[in-house]
Parts: C-alpha cells; sequence; structure tokens
C-alpha cells in the first residue's frame, strides 16, 4: 500500500516502510497533485503547473526526468503514457488530507486531530513554481479552516450536552491554531464561568485581549466585551447568544414566499468548500436580494466571525469598494499610523477570519470586480454573495441564475393556492387591501395578472398594491396596455424598485449602445429561439448573445436556446418607437426566416419525417405564429394561403384545438381590416375564406358540425365565385362530413366523391383524408364492403407518402368496416395497430378513436370488460378535448359493454348521457345509437319489454341507424328470447315511424327519469 501524508510535513510509505526521497520536489508535485483528486492530468497541464517559466517542449523534457524518477519508485501505483500521467485504476491508496476530510464530515474531530499534525506540506517548497505554490496555499487554508470550524461545531456540541472539559480541551487546540480567534475565546470563557471558574474566565479575556492588541492593535470586539462583563459580576446562567457569530443583515418587513427549492441550493452552494464567490443573476425585482438575505441568515451560524450586508447602490466607484467593505464590518482603516493601503489593512483584517459578505447590486462595479478575487485570495475563509444584473466573469465566480416564481398552468375549480407567484399576489393584496381574499371569481385573474407580469415579484407586488382601487381585470387591461402602469409611490422603497420601468432602466443603462441595438432587435422574437435565428433574423451573433444573458436580460435553456422576459420584450420594442421603420426591417426579416422554416418542413409534417419534424415546429411555434399574423397584414393572398396550408399540416396531427383558434384570430384579423377601410365584404378575401374554411376542417374533425356547418356554408359560395378550387375542395369535404354526422348519408357521399375529385385534381395536401370521411360515410350506411375499398384507397395513398398520421386514421376506420363484416379479431388488430401509431405521434383523438372503436370489437366477441376499459379510456380523452361524436360513441359503446356484464343501471345512464348530448348537438345517427341501446337496456327489465320492443322496431326503421347499431341491440333481444320482428298481439306502446326523433328521445328520456313503463307517443305527462 503506498501511504502519503501532508501534515505538518511530507512523507511517503510504501507498505509500513519509508521512501525517504524520490529524487525531486517537482517529482513529488506531481504525486501530491495526482493525489488531491486529479487521478488523471494531462502532460501538457502538468508540465505548464510545475515549469510555468519554461518553453513547453523544455518544460515536457523536464517533466519526462520527473516521471522517469516516480515510475521507477511508484511503478505499482501510477501509469505514466504518452499523453497522460494517472493514479492506477484500483491501486490500493492512503492519502491522510482524504481521511480528514472524511471523519471531520461524519463528527469523528478526536481522531481528524490525530491526522491534522500541522499545516499541510509544512515545510515543502517546489523552487519556481508559483502556480504549485498557489494551490499549496490554497490547500493548506482549506484544511485549517475545515478543522477550525469542525472545533468549533465540536465545542458547541460539548457544552449542549455540559460536558465541559472535553469543550475546554477543543477550545484549547482552537486557540493554538489559531490565538487571535475571539470567538474561540469566548467559547473558552463561557466554559469557564459555566463549570464555576470564573478566574480563570476572566483570566481568558485578558489573553484575548493581549493577542489582539499586539498583534492586531484593536480591544475585543463588544460582544466579548459583554460577557466578560457578566462573568465579572457573576451573572449566571449565561446567555448562549453570546456565542452567536454577528449577524449584521436586514429585517424584511414582509414576508418571504416560496423559493424553497432555489434556497436550499444556495444554501448548499454557500457551503461548498469549492464555491468561494458566489452571484445570484437576474433582473431588477426578481427577488435576488431577497433570496440572498434569506439564504446569508440560515447559513450564518457557519461563519463564525460574522455575516454582514453591504449595500452598493451608494458606492459610485469601485475605487470606494475597500471603504463600503470595511464600514460594513466595523473595520476601522488606519490612516494615521501606517502606510499601508487601505487595501492591504482590509485583506489582513480578514486573512484569518471567517466571514460571509452579502454584496447587493454589483452590477455597476463590475469594472472592479478583481478587488474581490484579490480578497478571497488573501482571505481564504472569507466567501463572498452577491447580487447583480451582470455576471462578474471571473474565473472564481459561481453563477446562480434568479428567475420569477413559477406561475400554475391553469387553476381548479377547487381552488389551491400553491405557486409561489398567486401565493405572493394573494398576501400582498390583502396587505393592501383587508377585504381581498382568494375566491372561484377572483382566482383565474388573478392568476393571470401572475402570467403577465412572468413571475417577478417585484411586478406582482407592484400589481396588488391596486387591488384596493381597481377589479383585478382592469388591472390586466392596464398592463397590457403600458408598462408605466406597475409603478408605486411607496415611500420605504429604493427608487429603482418603485416601478418595473425603472427597474429595467437600470439594466438599459448598463448597456453600451451597440448592446442596446442588439437588445432591441432581439425583442422581435417571441418565445424562445436559437442563435441561428438570432443571427439569420437580427444579423447577431453568439458573443453578443452571450453579453446580454451575462447582464440577466437573456435566459439560455440546456439545450442553447434563448429566451427573454416578455415584459423586457415589451420594454425593447417601445425603444424602437423613434425608428419605425427599422422594427418593420426586422419584423420582416423574422417574418421571412419563420415562414420558410415552417414551409420547408410543411411536406415531412403529413412524410415519414413527421414526428422529427412536429417537434421541431413546435419548438418554434410561437414564433411561426406571430410571423404568420405579421404575413397576414403584409403579405399578398397567395402567399400567405400556402402559410396556412402548412399550418393546417401542423395542426392536423397534434393540436386541434390550438389550430382552431389560431385561424379563427387570422379570420377576424382579416375582418377587422376590412371593416377599418369601410369594406363590410370581408367574405371575398382569400384569406379570410381560407383560414375560415381550416377553421371548419378542423371543427368537423372534432364533431362540432353545427359551426363548421355554418362556417363551411359561409365559404361555399364565395369560394366558388373567386375559383380558390383548392379550399372549395376542403369546404365541400367540410359539408359531406357533416352531413354523415347528421344522418345524411346518400348527401355526404355526394358531396364527399365531389369533394375528392377537386381535391386531386387540385393536389390539396388533404385531400386523402377525404377518402377517409368516405369510408366512413359508407360504413354508417351499412355498405361495408365500399367503405373498405375507399379506405384501402386512402391507407394506400398514406403509405405511398409515409404519412404515419393518415395510415393510422385510414387503419382505425378500416377497423370499423371490418366489424361490420364481422371480422371483428381482424377490426381488433387493426385499432391496436392504429392506436400504438396515435400514441407513438401523440395524438390525442387519434386514441380516443382507436381506444372507442376497439370496445366495440371487444364487445362483439364478448369480451365485455376489455370492452368497458377500453370505451371508459376513449371517453375520458374525448371529454378532454370536447369531441362531441366521440363522447356520444364512446357513451353508447360503454353502454353496451355494461349490458354485456349484466349491469343494466350503469348502461342505462350512459345512454341517456349520451341522448342528451346527441339530442343537443343535431347528432341524428348518434340519437338512434343511444336509442337502440335504451331499448337493450329496457328489454332487460321484464316489466318494460314491450317499450323496448317497439322502440326498437322504431330505430330499426329509420334510414339513419348505421347497420351495425342495429346488430348490437337485436342480439340482447335474442338473449331474451323475444324476437325483433315479431308484432306484439296487444302492443302497450304506439310509435309510428314518421313521428320526429325530438318526440322519442324526450318521452324516452322521461321514462327513464320517471322510472315507470309510459307509452312512448303518448304525450301526456
Amino acid at each position: 500500500m503506498l501511504e502519503i501524508n501532508t501534515f505538518g510535513g511530507f512523507t511517503i510509505k510504501i507498505n509500513g516502510h519509508l521512501l525517504m526521497d524520490l529524487g525531486s520536489h517537482k517529482a513529488e508535485a506531481v504525486l501530491l497533485y495526482l493525489a488531491a483528486g486529479h487521478e488523471i492530468c494531462n502532460r501538457n497541464t502538468l508540465a505548464t503547473l510545475l515549469w510555468p517559466d519554461s518553453a513547453q517542449d523544455m518544460a515536457l523534457t523536464s517533466l519526462r526526468v520527473a516521471l522517469s524518477k516516480l515510475r521507477r519508485h511508484l511503478n505499482d501505483y501510477i501509469e505514466i503514457s504518452r499523453e497522460a500521467v494517472r493514479i492506477k485504476p484500483g491501486a490500493e491508496i492512503y492519502v491522510d488530507f482524504k481521511d480528514l476530510e472524511m471523519k471531520l464530515a461524519i463528527g469523528q474531530v478526536d481522531q481528524a486531530l490525530q491526522i491534522y499534525r500541522g499545516d499541510f506540506l509544512q515545510g515543502f517548497h517546489v523552487k519556481d513554481c508559483w502556480e504549485f505554490e498557489d494551490w499549496q496555499r490554497a490547500q493548506q487554508e482549506r484544511f485549517h479552516g475545515l478543522v477550525i470550524d469542525a472545533l468549533h461545531a465540536a465545542v458547541d456540541e460539548a457544552m449542549v450536552k455540559r460536558d465541559y472539559n472535553r469543550g475546554q480541551i477543543f477550545g484549547r487546540r482552537l486557540l493554538e491554531l489559531d490565538p487571535l480567534d475571539e470567538l474561540a475565546h469566548r467559547k473558552c470563557m463561557l466554559l469557564y464561568a459555566q463549570q464555576g471558574d470564573r478566574a480563570r474566565a476572566l483570566a481568558q479575556y485578558k489573553q484575548c485581549q493581549t493577542a489582539l492588541i499586539t498583534e492586531l492593535g484593536v480591544e475585543p470586539s463588544p460582544q466579548t466585551g459583554s460577557l466578560y462583563n457578566q462573568i465579572s459580576k457573576g451573572r449566571l446562567p449565561l446567555s448562549e447568544v453570546s456565542l452567536l457569530p454577528p449577524l449584521f443583515l436586514p429585517s424584511p418587513q414582509t414576508s418571504f414566499i416560496d423559493r424553497e427549492a432555489e434556497l436550499a441550493q444556495i444554501i448548499a452552494l454557500i457551503g461548498n468548500p469549492a464555491c468561494r464567490l458566489l452571484s445570484l443573476t437576474g433582473l431588477g425585482g426578481i427577488g435576488k436580494t431577497r433570496l440572498a438575505i434569506r439564504a446569508a441568515t440560515q447559513c450564518h451560524k457557519s461563519f463564525l466571525d460574522g455575516t454582514y450586508f453591504i449595500p452598493l447602490e451608494t458606492v459610485v466607484s469601485p475605487n470606494h469598494l475597500v471603504n463600503a467593505i470595511a464600514n460594513a464590518i466595523q473595520f476601522n482603516i488606519d490612516t494615521v499610523a501606517t502606510q499601508l493601503d487601505a487595501k492591504y489593512q482590509l485583506f489582513d483584517y480578514l486573512k484569518s477570519r471567517s466571514i460571509l459578505l452579502l454584496m447587493d447590486g454589483f452590477e455597476h462595479l463590475v469594472t472592479g470586480a478583481h478587488l474581490l478575487s484579490e480578497l478571497l485570495d488573501n482571505a481564504p475563509r472569507v466567501k463572498v454573495l452577491l447580487t447583480t444584473r451582470q455576471r462578474l466573469d471571473l474565473k472564481g465566480e459561481w453563477v446562480f441564475p434568479v428567475s420569477g416564481l413559477p406561475v400554475p398552468a391553469e387553476i381548479d375549480e377547487d381552488i389551491t393556492v400553491e405557486s409561489g407567484a398567486l401565493k405572493l399576489f394573494v398576501e400582498r393584496a390583502h396587505q393592501a387591501n383587508l377585504q381581498f381574499d382568494l375566491s372561484t371569481d377572483n382566482c383565474k385573474p388573478a392568476n393571470q395578472i401572475c402570467k403577465l407580469v412572468g413571475g417577478i415579484p417585484l411586478g406582482i407586488e407592484l400589481a396588488a398594491s391596486w387591488t384596493p382601487l381597481l377589479p383585478l381585470e382592469d388591472i390586466i387591461n392596464e398592463i397590457r396596455n403600458s408598462l408605466d402602469f406597475l409603478s408605486s409611490s411607496w415611500r420605504d422603497t429604493d427608487p429603482k424598485h418603485h416601478s418595473l420601468r425603472a427597474a429595467f432602466d437600470g439594466s438599459w443603462e448598463l448597456l453600451s449602445e451597440e448592446m442596446q441595438e442588439t437588445f432591441r432587435k432581439l425583442c422581435v422574437f417571441e418565445g424562445s429561439f436559437d442563435r441561428q435565428a438570432a443571427m439569420e433574423v437580427a444579423g447577431i451573433e453568439i458573443g453578443q448573445l452571450s453579453n446580454l444573458r451575462d447582464r440577466s436580460l437573456l435566459y439560455k435553456d440546456n439545450v442553447g436556446r434563448f429566451s427573454m422576459h416578455n415584459l423586457l420584450r415589451q420594454y425593447g420594442l417601445e425603444k424602437f418607437q423613434a425608428s419605425p421603420a427599422a422594427l418593420d426591417d426586422v419584423q420582416n426579416r423574422h417574418c421571412h426566416y419563420y415562414i420558410d422554416y415552417l414551409t420547408q418542413r410543411s411536406k415531412d409534417l403529413l412524410g415519414k419525417n413527421m414526428f422529427i419534424e412536429q417537434d421541431n415546429v413546435r419548438r418554434e411555434m410561437s414564433n411561426i405564429r406571430k410571423a404568420t399574423d405579421w404575413a397576414v397584414l403584409h403579405w399578398n393572398d397567395a402567399k400567405v394561403r400556402q402559410i396556412l396550408n402548412g399550418l393546417l399540416a401542423f395542426y392536423c396531427i397534434q393540436a386541434w384545438h390550438e389550430g382552431m383558434d389560431h385561424f379563427n384570430d387570422i379570420a377576424q384579423a382579416k375582418k377587422a381590416a376590412a371593416l377599418s377601410q369601410s369594406n363590410s365584404t370581408w367574405l371575398d378575401d382569400p384569406v379570410y375564406l381560407c383560414a375560415t374554411t381550416h377553421q371548419a376542417f378542423l371543427l368537423c374533425n372534432l364533431g362540432q358540425i353545427d359551426e363548421s356547418d355554418r362556417l363551411s356554408r359561409a365559404c361555399l359560395e364565395p369560394l366558388r365565385t373567386l375559383g380558390i378550387r383548392e379550399e372549395l375542395s376542403e369546404c365541400i369535404h367540410n359539408l359531406g362530413v357533416n352531413a354523415s354526422f347528421q344522418g345524411k348519408y346518400e348527401q355526404a357521399i355526394e358531396q364527399l366523391q365531389e369533394a375528392i375529385q377537386l381535391g386531386h385534381d387540385t393536389l390539396h395536401p388533404f385531400w386523402p383524408t377525404y377518402l377517409l370521411w368516405l369510408g366512413h360515410a359508407y360504413f354508417l350506411l351499412g355498405e361495408y364492403d365500399r367503405g373498405l375499398e375507399s379506405l384501402e384507397k386512402c391507407y394506400e395513398t398514406f403509405d405511398r407518402s409515409e404519412n404515419l398520421w393518415g395510415m393510422a386514421f385510414a387503419m382505425s376506420k378500416m377497423g370499423l368496416a371490418a366489424d361490420g363484416l364481422g371480422q371483428f379479431q381482424q377490426a381488433k388488430r387493426y385499432h391496436s395497430r392504429a392506436l400504438a401509431i396515435f400514441e407513438k405521434t401523440g395524438n390525442q383523438a387519434g386514441k380516443g378513436y382507436a381506444l372507442s372503436r376497439m370496445s366495440m370489437s371487444a364487445y362483439f366477441m364478448e369480451q365485455y370488460e376489455e370492452a368497458v376499459k377500453l370505451a371508459e379510456d376513449g371517453y375520458q380523452i374525448f371529454r378532454s378535448l370536447g369531441h362531441h361524436w366521440g363522447i356520444c360513441t364512446s357513451l353508447c359503446r360503454l353502454g353496451f359493454a355494461h349490458i354485456g356484464l349484466g349491469e343494466t343501471a350503469k348502461a342505462g345512464d350512459c345512454f341517456i348521457e349520451a341522448l342528451g348530448q346527441s339530442r343537443k348537438y343535431q347528432m341524428v345517427p348518434l340519437s338512434l345509437y343511444a336509442l337502440a341501446g335504451m331499448a337493450a337496456t329496457l328489454v332487460q327489465r321484464k316489466d318494460q319489454a314491450d317499450i323496448a320492443t317497439e322502440l326498437f322496431r322504431y330505430v330499426r326503421n329509420q334510414p339513419q341507424i348505421p347497420t351495425i347499431y342495429v346488430q348490437q341491440t337485436a342480439r340482447w333481444f335474442t338473449h331474451g328470447h323475444i324476437t325483433p320482428g315479431s308484432e306484439m298481439k296487444e302492443p302497450s306502446i304506439v310509435v309510428s315511424d314518421s313521428q320526429p326523433l325530438d318526440e322519442v328521445v324526450a318521452r324516452i328520456m322521461d321514462i327513464e327519469e320517471n322510472q315507470a313503463p309510459q307509452s312512448v307517443g303518448d304525450a301526456s305527462p
């Protein structure tokens, strides 16, 4: 075993035998450096470290000589290659300083003191090697500090346990290591006093006083003097507060809210021995100071000589930093008795002290940041925690970016205040207005306010201060209208925190003119962007992005994308007001870049690379939307229509509701533009018609047929008149789909066939989907062979273009046709394959379809428990989407599955809910489907068999009822030994085939509600 001992000197042992000499101190230095945690080191690094003044080739030659000596003595422990040197893996090596750290970490102070026999590498020197000496000195000071801190903790523990003798042993060892440790003197005084030895306690004070006056020329602190007076007067027991390190931090007047995760990270960094300088960076008003004060307060016991707050706002120049620090820590710089520079006086004072300096607002002093490096080099037990809007760019700086408080995406109906932003708003609003309370009515607008200000605590507090005067909705509007609204006249607040604009002005004024121009240009981006976009749109290089990030005006995520706070973006765009032409130029370049981005990916969105491209487009969607909105108002109609077709491709495969809203916004923007020009005929605007037709396309796919039908009918003739044949095909398709939902199958087939021909001729990117709906119309009509033929053609078309999205929808509908043909196992396989693709693409509506339809296949195979689960899963998805057709079909399939399990009451509930939904949205086939289900439910109740038979006969004779729904119902009449086609001799119900469907639905719902058999045709209550 190789044993390396470094405390009090330097020795090496191999298997217990002392190795007297390795041949040179530099060879020993290599071994030390490797053992210290650099288990593998590049030769160039070692050469530079140990021969810093030599040319590289000479340094490498010298290194080779040193390594040859290491190899001669330590070949079993050191592995040397052409490029690197390392400790051999698995080599058995003991290093005393690693053992010391481990024992201190687990509280074994006695054992650690046996290891710590003196300073690290005491008496060991490497000639002409200043870098190694710096490393050696830093390690020496670090280990000394670790032992000092551990001894203080051990003394404190001994006092708690009233083990005064043990405490005195540790206290004396503290003073052996540092005779100027005033806190150690105080602890020894208290230990003696509590043991009843007042004379030794007072003598300890005199010893402390002599040491401080002799070495530093200062008297003991007031804390030590106060303890001396208490002991002199015999006031026991003594307060342990006397032992706490000095704490000079502001006491905030408002509560600290949330930030617990960030606080824990900051505290951990402060406790990390390697982290000596920690910068909390962020915008003005983001909460850096409060977070820093909280962290410093919780850590202050670790800094035995005190924690001090240093406000820097009034420090106008880096030249005044030394005095600011000295004043804060109550150190008097001598300007009379010594010629020593004030900086070095400060360094000497701090050299042996364990102190945390909290420096607040450093951003305007960054040119003097080198002072902090010097201070930390000269005072190894001092740490600096600072707040700044700008990084210091020092080698030893650790950076912790502070962002806004988290804001929840949505608020539950049961009001729960969980987000930090909302908690802060509620507390500050209640502070300003005691009548304010969070309720169902104001929770969403309160949350919206928090979102608008991006969780910035100052913005939240300023908004909350208006609650005594304005309703929350008015506050929202004011914030949207002007950044200046977020202001206050608080007398006891720093002027830079009187408003968000003042906070932002502070950051703006720190920028050079070039950086101000860069910042303005970047405000054109919406959401996040990458460096390529910044270059193409604004001509901005990575270095310029880095400069703004260092000043907390940009955030960079872990995948290399940049983003800007929304209120900062608003502020930056205001700075463009003086040069609107420059703004238009940047916005136009932004538009071209993102429209090109979308256009290049539109084809792949419907092809084999859809998974990759949908993620790419989703990542850029905020900017694509902004670019689209700009193009709608500034580009020609043909280009804009091409853009909207690309958007439709994205929205169809991933975001139907988002697409409906966006297309509606575009249509309304065109309508508003027309009205502003006193033009009331916006229906002849091609872009308006295109956006509206796309909106209707998505609506009909979601089963929202009334609105889809209304919009499509309004667009039909204008599209014909203008000869816009591509969107005309889509509009006719919408009407055909809606007709099929309404049970007008012949009309649907005719319209869909026309749409297919027109779409094929114009190469509408979605024309193959028209085949889907034609196949579905044939399915509803009961012509399963023709339906399957259309769907197979659709599948082949999508397969040729490798469009997995279209293939999945075609496959799922092929499953419906297979069910109609009685091929239930095959149908289930189709649905399963479709489901796998929908899950992969994240298409929720597709998943709902596949699950719901698979339930019917399982039902026909009498796998009723599985059918229930599948239908329930489909129902939940459709419910989350607001997909009316899907909700009703899933409810009906769920009802039949419950009948299969004998759960008649549950089945009835499903069919009644489906009746209400289908009646509300005028979906005739589904009303008939639900009525058929009710017939199957009622036949299970023997006293209502007559009603069931009459109802089933009515449903079966309606032309809009899909045949497969009749098949589902008929089996339960057979199970009940009732022949569906038989006529009863004395019917108790009178239902004519011509009776309006609404009347029948109403009577059945009334019967089910009252649970009593009545005539369906009876108009009486």
